[in-house]
């Protein structure tokens, strides 16, 4: 039951519109973490790729040179840079031999050649080691006659603090030697709880936006959805939607309001007009009667007072329709086996063939004279038509299923609906005959069972005929 709640909750508007403010919010706390962590985490990593690709675009630099003057350009790189340590180790060194080499090509031969430049020149016009790095064209641009250049490198990192770490970058020049380029880097300080006060002001940001929609948007909207459903309810009283909300929301309380207040308006007009005819007709229906008893020779007396019984019993009939097939009284605990058989042991001893073949001992919530009104309505309907019928009585789950079962012509299915409309007759499937009346014999006994909370179905029976079933909730 809980499963179903949710899941109709779900398929609302209230409910769609409450998912996608969870998702929304959960998507911008995510961003705001991602984000956050991500500059914890890796504000190191940026200074530590731009210093390794300056000193290898230096070393790329210096493979141009001759031999001999690779020692000078470095010193006065160390002059420039005194932050950085620059050492030229040997290619056989153990340091070396345990490093990761990677390679890295660089073609500058294709390129039109420059005007002879000073190397030392060049080298000393480089930015510092944390700036950008040389392109392959100001490499080439620094030197007279450019070659392709195929460099390995390595790098190592060694923390020293949380933030503060030991990079080396090694690149093998063309004589087999290593350049050796070392500097300590310091990551930028984060604040200590930037993200926890982030996501907690985030959080509380959430849960005022979702008590708002919910107090604003979401009741008021399950509200008017709770008075629309209950306007299409049978006998249903009134009930005025809250008018509160946004300015949509109010509005449409405030014309489901007045839709309410007319429609109500016209059938108590209507219902009032009809049992008015129905009253008045009484007395005329009572003075025929009373004439009939007159009446010569016997058969034709006989004939007046059939009609005149008929006639009276439509009226009864029609009166019980529009009181709405309540009687008043207020529900009690009724055991409805016992109902169904002095009901069905009436229906014997008037001679019809009505019998109740199975039953099992059940308790509801009932209003006994509307419930007997139901049940007679039922046995008539099938007596009427097939001659006779069947009566059972079963617990099925929670509720006491009645099934009325006859062996007549049955109903077409498109007409089963219909029939239990007020004034709807059976046409198609049922032949007319004197004793047809109103059509308000299922019409009441539908009213009657939507007072008790119980459904009514229609099905087939096999080999023929018509079973009306109807389930009523067991009492708790």
């Amino acid at each position: 039951m809980r499963k179903a709640r949710w899941f109709h909750f779900l398929n609302s508007i209230a409910g769609q519109l409450l998912i996608l403010l969870i998702l929304a919010m959960g998507m911008f706390l995510t961003g705001i973490y991602v984000s956050v962590q991500a500059a914890r985490v890796a504000p190191l990593a940026p200074p530590i790729m731009l210093y390794s690709e300056r000193q290898v675009g230096i070393a790329e630099a210096l493979a141009q040179l001759p031999s001999d003057a690779v020692e000078p350009a470095l010193q006065q790189l160390r002059v420039e840079h005194p932050n950085v340590t620059y050492l030229l180790l040997s290619g056989s060194d153990p340091v070396v031999a345990s490093l990761e080499w990677m390679r890295r090509n660089i073609g500058v031969a294709d390129l039109p050649p420059a005007p002879p430049a000073e190397p030392l020149g060049f080298l000393s016009r480089l930015i510092s080691p944390l700036g950008e790095p040389p392109s392959s064209a100001d490499i080439a641009k620094g030197f007279a006659n450019p070659q392709a250049i195929g460099l390995s490198f390595a790098r190592s990192v060694h923390q020293i603090e949380d933030n503060q770490s030991q990079v080396t970058v090694y690149s093998r020049l063309p004589d087999q030697r290593v350049l050796s380029a070392s500097i300590t880097l310091r990551a930028p300080e984060m604040p200590n709880h930037a993200l926890e006060n982030v996501l907690i002001y985030s959080l509380v940001c959430t849960l005022l936006l979702l008590l708002w929609a919910i107090l604003f948007l979401i009741r008021p909207l399950r509200r008017l959805a709770q008075v629309t459903n209950n306007i299409a309810k049978e006998n249903a009283k009134p009930q005025m939607a809250e008018v509160a909300g946004p300015t949509e929301l109010r509005v449409a309380s405030m014309a489901l309001n007045k839709m309410q207040d007319r429609i109500h308006q016209l059938i108590e007009d209507r219902t009032r007009m009809l049992a008015a005819v129905g009253h008045d007709l009484r007395t005329p229906v009572t003075r025929l009667r009373l004439r009939a008893d007159t009446v010569e020779p016997e058969e034709l007396r006989k004939a007046f007072l059939r009609d005149l019984t008929m006639m009276d019993g439509l009226l009864t009939r029609l009166m019980t329709y529009f009181s709405k097939g309540e009687t008043g009284e207020k529900p009690v605990r009724l055991e409805l086996s016992s109902l169904v058989d002095s009901l069905a042991c009436e229906w014997s001893d008037a001679g019809e063939a009505v019998e109740l073949t199975d039953y099992t001992n059940l308790t509801i919530l009932a209003r006994p004279n509307d419930l007997s009104r139901l049940v007679d309505n039922l046995i008539d309907n099938a007596v009427k038509y097939a001659g006779a019928c069947e009566i059972s009585l079963k617990k099925e789950g929670a509720f006491a299923c009645l099934r009325v079962i006859d062996h007549g012509p049955g109903i077409a299915l498109e007409d089963r609906f219909l029939l239990q409309e007020p004034f709807a007759r059976g046409d198609k499937a049922r032949t007319m005959n004197d004793k047809s009346g109103f059509g308000l014999g299922l019409a009441i006994a539908r009213k009657v069972a939507e007072s008790h909370d119980a459904a009514i179905e229609m099905t087939d029976t096999e080999g023929g005929g018509l079973t009306v079933i109807v389930r009523f909730p067991l009492a708790k």
